[in-house]
C-alpha cells in the first residue's frame, strides 16, 4: 500500500500536488543557483561605475532565472526517468515514480522555460536571456544524455553550471565583458571538487544507473581523488587573480577570506586523497558549499 501510494498522482492542488512540481524543479538547487546569480548583480552594480542597484532588475533576475533552472531540471528529469527508478536517491522523484506524466512535466517544463527566458529579456536585458538560453540547451541536450555515456559529462555540465555569477554580473553591467568571463572560470573551477565529492559520495548508487560521474571509470581511487586536489588548487589561484586587478576587485580583507577559505578547500581534498573515505567527500563537499558564497562576497570588500 505504501509503494502504492507513493506511485499514485496526488489530487491537483493539493500539499502533495505542489510538493511534486517543486521535486520536479528541484526548488532548493534551482534557489542555490539563483542565489549565486544575485550575488554576482550585487557585486556588478558596487563596482562598475554609473551602475546602480535596481529592485526591479534584481526581481526579474530572480524569477527568470529561476524559471530557467527549474525548466533545466525539469527536462533533465524527464529525460532521465527510467534511470531515476534505479537509484535510491532518486526513484522517488515525481516523473520516475509515476506520480506525474512525462507529457505534463514536459509542457511543464517548457512554458516556465520560455516564460523565464521571455522576463530575462525584456525585464533585465539580451545578452543575459541569451547566455540563459544557451546555458539551458547544453545542460539538457549535451550534459544530461553524456551522463550515461562518458565521465567528460562532468566538464559539460560545468558549462552550464559556470553561468549563474556571469549572468548575475551581465545583468549589471549589460555587456560580456572580462569580469563576466573571469567569474565564469571561477565557478568553473570550482564545480569539479564540488561535483566530483558528491559524486564520490553517490558512486555506489550513480553506478546502478551506469554514470560514472568521478574522472574516469576507475572510482573511487588515488588517482581521481588526487584530481579534486590539482582543481582546488587551480580554483584558489583563480579566485585571487581579481585582487589583482587595476583598479582593485577586491581588497587586503578579500584575501583574509579567500585564501583560509580556498587552502581549507584544498586540505579537505587532500583528506580525500589520503582516507578515500566517503566521509572525507562529504567534508570536502562542505568545504565546497561554503567557499563560492564566501568568494563573490569577499570582492565586495
Amino acid at each position: 500500500m505504501n509503494n502504492l501510494s507513493q506511485n499514485t498522482p496526488p489530487e491537483p492542488l493539493t500539499k502533495a500536488f505542489f510538493k511534486d512540481y517543486l521535486m520536479l524543479i528541484k526548488f532548493r538547487l534551482s534557489s542555490s543557483v539563483v542565489g549565486t546569480t544575485i550575488i554576482a548583480y550585487i557585486l556588478g552594480t558596487y563596482k562598475l561605475d554609473g551602475v546602480s542597484f535596481d529592485w526591479g532588475k534584481l526581481l526579474a533576475l530572480a524569477l527568470g532565472g529561476m524559471f530557467v533552472v527549474a525548466s533545466s531540471n525539469g527536462f533533465n528529469q524527464v529525460y532521465e526517468k527510467d534511470t531515476d527508478l534505479l537509484m535510491d536517491r532518486t526513484q522517488k522523484r515525481p516523473v520516475a515514480a509515476g506520480r506525474m506524466s512525462a507529457n505534463d512535466a514536459m509542457i511543464f517544463s517548457a512554458v516556465i522555460g520560455v516564460l523565464g527566458l521571455l522576463i530575462l529579456a525584456f525585464f533585465v536585458n539580451g545578452r543575459v536571456a541569451f547566455l540563459s538560453l544557451v546555458s539551458l540547451f547544453i545542460y539538457v541536450l549535451a550534459y544530461t544524455p553524456l551522463k550515461k555515456v562518458n565521465p567528460i559529462a562532468v566538464f559539460v555540465g560545468a558549462i552550464p553550471g559556470a553561468f549563474p555569477p556571469a549572468i548575475g554580473w551581465v545583468a549589471a553591467s549589460g555587456n560580456i565583458d572580462f569580469m563576466a568571463i573571469l567569474l565564469f572560470m571561477i565557478q568553473f573551477f570550482w564545480q569539479f571538487p564540488h561535483f566530483w565529492a558528491i559524486a564520490w559520495i553517490l558512486e555506489d548508487d550513480y553506478r546502478k544507473a551506469g554514470y560514472t560521474l568521478l574522472p574516469s571509470f576507475q572510482g573511487r581511487t588515488k588517482n581521481n581523488a588526487f584530481q579534486t586536489i590539482i582543481y582546488s588548487a587551480m580554483l584558489l589561484l583563480l579566485s585571487m587573480y581579481p585582487l589583482t586587478l587595476t583598479p582593485s576587485f577586491g581588497s587586503l580583507y578579500s584575501l583574509f577570506i579567500i585564501l583560509p577559505c580556498g587552502l581549507y578547500l584544498v586540505f579537505r581534498a587532500y583528506k580525500l586523497y589520503q582516507s578515500l573515505s566517503v566521509k572525507d567527500a562529504k567534508q570536502l563537499m562542505f568545504a565546497s558549499l561554503i567557499y563560492m558564497p564566501s568568494v563573490l562576497l569577499s570582492y565586495l570588500l
